[in-house]
């Protein structure tokens, strides 16, 4: 099992991620092949139910009301990196089967 964030899947071949399910599907399998492994099956979890993502703006006001927030995190981040706003849990992540 191998589970990778969104951004850095993509990111690693230069392809923007967008609501096309057979180009995320090349992307997994290629990364897969690179890996030696052969899919199985694969899960794309998101804290906001779409693959694309959200302006800066609008992804604040989605964590506001829907997210939890990082209580012990939080303040940790604004103390030592001086952030401004409190973080909230998010899911953007890729769950992946293979086999060798």
């Amino acid at each position: 099992m191998v589970i990778v964030q969104d951004k850095k899947l993509f990111k690693v071949y230069d392809v923007h991620q967008v609501e096309n399910q057979e180009q995320e599907k090349n992307v997994v399998h290629k990364f897969m092949a690179e890996l030696g492994l052969e899919l199985v099956w694969y899960k794309y979890l998101t804290s906001t139910g779409s693959r694309t993502a959200l302006s800066g703006a609008n992804f604040g006001k989605f964590a506001r009301e829907k997210l939890p927030k990082q209580l012990y995190m939080s303040p940790i981040l604004q103390q030592y990196f001086a952030q401004k706003h409190l973080s909230h849990y998010t899911l953007d992540d890729y769950v992946i089967l293979a086999k060798k």
